[in-house]
């Protein structure tokens, strides 16, 4: 289980992609139970890295399975 932090942004592309933006201008998709409230906000994730994950978000970047996400 790894930790993230930064700014969550919904992608409204295709299908639509969760995506953690962090301070370093990294851009991380999410997978799993978002709650819309949190949209903008600066938050922390615990998940997993899903290895070799493909989506339809065109995000590119890395996809990280949420285990937990809270305001950080």
């Amino acid at each position: 289980m790894s930790t993230f932090e930064g700014k969550l942004t919904y992608e409204d592309l295709g299908t639509g992609a969760w995506v953690l933006e962090t301070s370093d201008g990294e851009r991380i998709t999410l997978a799993g139970e978002i709650p819309r409230k949190l949209a903008g906000s600066k938050v922390r994730v615990q998940g997993r890295i899903v290895e070799g994950a493909m989506g339809f978000a065109m995000v590119g970047g890395r996809t990280v399975e949420v285990n937990s996400i809270s305001n950080s």
